[in-house]
């Protein structure tokens, strides 16, 4: 019987030959008599084939909003660290002698190990605080983006903070440990809008308006521009503390953010909520579905064996490991070399500025350059294991001869819920969008950027000069990207209407981990400091980046071929991974 009745192409018996899940692309097969009359339209194999949804400059407007409100959030960062050392000390002094009258910045009265340590506390207790308070801010922006779209849950993400800097400017002006417990209080106003609902507004956005096949690359580009504005926040707040006083960051901060809301409202477009998702949004179940992505899920073999895969959830453990070794280390920068080399305000903007500059021009130029070279050179790679036809179908079609191919087997399982993430080529099914290209290397990546950010780390802790301190903030930045790789990968093994709930899981990862490595690596280095031995923190997080190393190594996309199981039919399952 030919194949005209299910519209299929019958490829030849010299041809490539696909999977059950991946069709051929080829868009002019020969013809021959099985050759239907009106063949399907092929999808593009190549993302240029492809039209967008959206045209570039809304690309290159969500960078600019990422420099911009990351300026905002960057200013005050230097300057906190170092007010709370001057709230700290001059707390300390109401209750001893009275010190040597000095300069109004970190002198000789001020350092002392008791201080030092005490300023540790208060600054792990505001960085856990914001973290705590991002997580629950994360599940309200990740509702906000389903209800009410992507641009109104970016526009809280900048209004709010301003506020939260309001307060927090009383508490600067108060001082002393009265005005350290205004500024921890403020926290309170990240659970409505904070960095951490930003960040995954922000990725939201570039998801929906890029294609699929570019999406990693562009999240790294996004976390550039946002380290380039980081880095010239970091930089002017410390230069504003030292030309003028350490209240003035804090105010030019109120004026920033409300500029870069103003900019969002007028330049970026609206992106209206997914009407089919809007009423399931809108339930109080739906406000969690980040947490049940790390849910091993079930997935069919080509041999009909059910198998539950567990990449997703060892992913999601890598990544949190990745941000727990690496995610206290802007700030153990600064409080090592303040603590070690008698680093002012201004030289630890430098330092840090340092750092994110290095970090945002490898995560813009260099990253999205390495995953397309990967990708390629994977591509590449699986070329040869393609030639010889292994499943069934492509078997049977490449023995029989023209007119006999057996075409009464449908393309693909009947139970299938979505397309194949396979550990090489895979299928994006994302509407008109819809790409066949290999990510494996995002997994790759990730791992081994890890290992290699955990190497360079440890390797800190051998700094005894303070020009090393430079040298190492120049360092770090080239095993940049864990974070970018692993949220594009994690956009694969996903289903396409999940791509919000599988950011917001991440960001949720990155999260908890914010929270446990400030508050955890925070109390090491107060110990290490009363010590005398801060530096063995950066070996610390060397070790904890090796455990997340490993773990990633077992993390994996579903074997080739496999398709969802909704779990509607019995069939034989296997529990192994």
């Amino acid at each position: 019987m030919p194949s005209h009745a299910n519209g299929r192409i019958s490829p030849p018996a010299a041809s490539s030959l696909s999977t059950p899940v991946t069709k051929s692309t080829d868009s002019n097969p020969p013809a021959h008599e099985t050759s239907p009359l009106l063949p399907k339209k092929p999808c593009p194999s190549k993302p240029s084939s492809r039209r967008r949804k959206w045209p570039k400059s809304v690309i290159y407007r969500l960078l600019l909003t990422a420099f911009l409100v990351s300026v905002s959030f960057g200013v005050t960062q230097v300057p906190l660290i170092y007010v709370f050392g001057l709230m700290t000390c001059d707390e300390y002094y109401r209750h001893h002698a009275s010190p040597p009258v000095g300069t109004p910045a970190f002198d000789t009265r001020c350092r002392l190990h008791t201080i030092e340590a005490s300023t540790a506390r208060a600054v792990a207790l505001l960085g856990a605080s914001t973290t705590f308070f991002g997580v629950a801010n994360l599940f309200i922006t990740g509702w906000m983006i389903k209800v009410w779209g992507v641009k109104k849950a970016l526009l809280m993400g900048t209004f709010w903070p301003a506020i939260r800097l309001l307060i927090q400017n009383v508490g600067i002006m108060t001082t002393g440990a009265r005005g350290i417990m205004i500024v921890q209080l403020s926290q309170f106003i990240t659970i409505i809008g904070g960095p951490a609902g930003y960040l995954l507004a922000l990725n939201s956005y570039a998801a929906e308006v890029v294609l699929p096949s570019e999406r990693t690359g562009t999240l790294g580009r996004l976390q550039g521009c946002a380290m380039f504005g980081t880095a010239l926040g970091f930089l002017s707040g410390g230069l504003l503390s030292d030309w003028f006083n350490i209240n003035v960051p804090f105010r030019l901060t109120v004026v920033l953010f409300c500029l870069s809301a103003l900019y969002i409202t007028i330049f970026l477009p609206d992106i209206p909520p997914n009407n089919a998702f809007e009423g399931k949004a809108k339930t109080v179940g739906a406000f969690f579905e980040p947490l049940r992505m790390f849910t091993p899920q079930k997935w069919m073999l080509r041999n009909g064996v059910v198998r539950r895969e567990y990449g997703v959830l060892l992913l999601g453990i890598g990544a949190f490991l990745a941000v727990f070794a690496t995610g206290y280390i802007f700030t153990l920068l600064q409080m090592y070399a303040t603590d070690a080399f008698d680093f002012g305000a201004s030289a630890n903007s430098e330092l840090v500025s340092l750092n994110f500059v290095v970090r945002a021009t490898f995560l813009t130029f260099a990253f999205p350059a390495i995953i397309s070279w990967g990708r390629g050179l994977f591509d590449r790679r699986e070329e040869s294991y393609d030639i010889i036809p292994t499943a069934p179908q492509q078997l049977t079609s490449a023995a029989l001869p023209p007119g006999q191919a057996n075409v009464d087997e449908p393309d693909e399982p009947i139970r299938r819920t979505t397309t194949n993430q396979s550990t090489r080529s895979t299928t994006l099914n994302d509407g008109p969008d819809t790409d066949r290209e290999n990510y494996a290397f995002d997994l790759f990546y990730a791992r081994w950027s890890l290992i290699l950010d955990g190497v360079l780390t440890a390797l800190a802790t051998f700094t005894t000069k303070g020009w090393q301190m430079y040298v190492v903030a120049v360092i770090l930045p080239f095993a940049a990207g864990t974070g970018s790789a692993a949220k594009g990968t994690m956009l694969q093994m996903c289903a396409p209407e999940q791509k919000n709930d599988a950011l917001s899981a991440i960001s949720l990862v990155e999260s908890a981990a914010r929270l446990s490595t400030v508050s955890i690596f925070g109390l090491i280095f107060s110990v290490f400091a009363n010590a005398g031995m801060p530096n063995l923190t950066f070996a610390c997080n060397g070790a904890c980046a090796a455990v997340g190393f490993v773990v990633l190594l077992f993390a994996r996309f579903p074997p080739e071929g496999a398709v969802r199981y909704d779990g509607h039919e019995e069939e034989q399952e296997d529990e192994g991974t």
